[in-house]
C-alpha cells in the first residue's frame, strides 16, 4: 500500500481498508447511507468493525491503516476530517485507544479525546 498518495475518493478509501483488513470484505455490508458514499459514511460504517475486531488485528495491519491515518491528518482536507471526526475522537469510545494509539503521530493523537 502506498500511503503517500490518499485514496482520492470514498471508493478508494474503501478499497485501502479492504486492502488493509481483508476481513472487513466478508463482513462489509455496504454504505451506511443510501445516497452518494462520503468519507465519513464508509468510516462511519467502518469503525464499529475497527473497534470490535482491534484485538485480532495484527501489528502489521495496525501500521500499515496508522500510516494511512496519519498522512490524511497530515495533509488535511476532507479525508483528514473524515479520520478526525469519525475515527479519533472516538477511539476511546469504541475501546481501540490503548492498542491503536502506538501506531499514531503526535498530530494524530492531538485529534484523539485522550
Amino acid at each position: 500500500m502506498n500511503v503517500r498518495t490518499l485514496p482520492q475518493s470514498p471508493e478508494q478509501l474503501l478499497d485501502e481498508l479492504f486492502v488493509i483488513f481483508p476481513q472487513y470484505r466478508d463482513e462489509y455490508n455496504g454504505p451506511s447511507h443510501d445516497d452518494t458514499p462520503t468519507y465519513h459514511s464508509v468510516l462511519m460504517a467502518f469503525v464499529p468493525f475497527f473497534g470490535g475486531g482491534i484485538a485480532s488485528c495484527s501489528e502489521q495491519q495496525l501500521r500499515a491503516f496508522g500510516q494511512l491515518v496519519n498522512t490524511a491528518i497530515a495533509q488535511g482536507g476532507p479525508l483528514e476530517n473524515a479520520f478526525s471526526t469519525c475515527l479519533l475522537e472516538h477511539l476511546r469510545q469504541i475501546q481501540a485507544e490503548r492498542r491503536f494509539r502506538p501506531f499514531l503521530s503526535k498530530t494524530a493523537l492531538e485529534k484523539t479525546h485522550a
